[in-house]
């Protein structure tokens, strides 16, 4: 199963994506969360802390379109950007913006 979560900004999306991914991962199930937000918090929202969740790798863009990790399977892509949360859930994250204009 996948899930997207999507809408305008600040009407709750990561809350909404936090409380989707425990809700599973409580059932058991295995859960990689992908947080595409430019400012990522959803990490905050399984139980990191500010620390943590900006230590999450970004997957570099080249990997995100396609265009690399050529020999990569999707384990080790998963194994090597994402990071297990308190929550229980794989988190891995896309998108970071570090200064104005760089998004």
């Amino acid at each position: 199963m996948k899930v997207g979560v999507v809408g305008k900004g600040g009407v709750g999306k990561t809350t909404t994506s936090g409380l989707l991914a425990r809700a599973f991962a409580a059932r058991d199930l295995r859960v990689l969360a992908i947080d595409t937000d430019s400012n990522p918090n959803l990490g905050l929202s399984l139980g990191l802390t500010f620390e943590e969740t900006e230590a999450i790798p970004v997957i570099p863009r080249a990997l995100a379109s396609g265009e690399g990790g050529k020999g990569m399977t999707t384990a080790q892509l998963v194994q090597e950007y994402g990071r297990e949360t308190p929550a229980g859930v794989r988190l891995m994250s896309a998108m970071r913006v570090s200064a104005a204009g760089s998004g």
